[in-house]
């Protein structure tokens, strides 16, 4: 028997896992095979991470962290290979153990890497004592200071007003906005003002950095002194790219990004067709967010199948218009949408939408375990 051509597809994220389902439904058995590489024995579902770490409320740790046993169905194509991937060549991903993945296609899924509270450790024991001692941390602080006003920033400042309304919670951002320039100046100074209103202390136009060793104050660049207990810094996330510049350096931008074409097929300076990426790695003028990869995915699955018969690709990837839904709590929140002259929806829409469930149940049904 010849042996069976193989797809790699690199990180067990959302996007990942996606792609390998749907890549393992589609192709054959008996002439197919497809081994995902993740770095973790678990899969992590970020859109609740933050409300994992402030509270074990609602058991959220359970329904967002899932174990990747369960990712393809019997009999169907589809293995789950635990281990780092430190480089790539043509046609073979190495791992750090020795080990070499050979791929006849290779999908790259391997996202943020993020700092911070997100930097979740890779061991399972690791990663119960990580959303243990943030926890506790949280717990027994009186006075949190959050630096960087980006969605996450704010997330966790939201998370941590509702979950502890009595804690002084400041959140420091370094512009005149929270979030982004991506949305309105309207909607941006609706989302500081909802916060205000929450009991969040805003300080913006400001930065401060995590003071080091023991501290009871922390003082901005502008000189203002706030009374703080724990400095938390939201900022520091880059794309979890950097193994590839070996592989080839043009197709990683300065960003850290992969280049890739509409049909997400990244173009190798070699020429070869059959590389793709997915998920926040893509170098595409859009912001990374869950939402986006089902259509990643809706674009690379079938041009893979495609390529795999002789055929052109039939699909391309045209972006997606920028909404965004932050959380502050299960009850409350602020949504925009990008329609008509700019539709911004509070606390009702937003904790039936996002803000109550997180949507741990997508998380669950990826992995198998609804």
């Amino acid at each position: 028997m010849s042996p069976k051509n193989n797809i790699v597809i690199i990180g067990a994220g959302s996007a990942g896992v996606m792609t390998a389902q749907n890549l393992s439904k589609a192709l054959d058995p008996n002439e197919w095979s497809i081994q995902l590489l993740s770095d973790r024995p678990f899969h992590l579902h970020y859109i609740a991470l933050l409300r994992v770490l402030v509270t074990e409320e609602g058991g959220f740790a359970e329904k967002a962290i899932n174990p990747l046993d369960r990712i393809f169905q019997p009999g169907r194509p589809g293995e789950v290979v635990v281990g780092n991937a430190t480089s790539v060549q043509d046609g073979v991903v190495n791992l750090e153990d020795g080990r070499q993945l050979h791929y006849d296609y290779l999908v790259i899924a391997t996202g943020t890497t993020w700092a911070g509270p997100l930097a979740f450790p890779k061991s399972i024991d690791g990663k119960d004592k990580w959303i243990a001692d943030w926890r506790e941390k949280f717990r027994t602080a009186n006075d949190i200071v959050i630096l960087g006003g980006g969605p996450v920033g704010v997330e966790l400042s939201g998370e941590l007003k509702h979950y502890y309304p009595n804690k002084n919670i400041t959140l420091i951002h370094g512009y005149g906005f929270l979030i982004n320039t991506t949305y309105p100046d309207r909607f941006r100074t609706r989302v500081a003002e909802r916060w205000k209103a929450m009991g969040v202390n805003l300080i913006l136009g400001d930065r401060a950095s995590v003071p080091q060793g023991e501290y009871t104050t922390i003082t901005t660049q502008k000189g203002r002194t706030i009374k703080s207990d724990l400095v938390v810094s939201t900022w520091g996330s880059r794309r979890n790219t950097a193994f590839l510049k070996s592989f080839d350096p043009t197709i990683v931008t300065s960003e850290g990004n992969i280049r890739v074409l509409p049909t997400l097929r990244v173009p190798l300076s070699n020429g070869k067709t059959n590389v793709y990426a997915v998920g926040d790695v893509i170098d595409w003028p859009e912001q990374k967010q869950a939402a986006k990869i089902q259509y990643h995915v809706g674009v690379v699955v079938p041009n893979i199948l495609a390529s795999i018969k002789g055929q052109k690709p039939p699909k391309i990837y045209g972006g997606m218009f920028e909404a965004i839904l932050l959380p502050a709590g299960p009850k409350a929140g602020i949504m925009y949408l990008p329609f008509l002259w700019g539709i911004i929806l509070g606390d009702w829409i937003s904790s039936i939408i996002k803000a109550k469930t997180l949507l741990v149940h997508k998380a669950q049904a990826l992995t198998g375990y609804a």
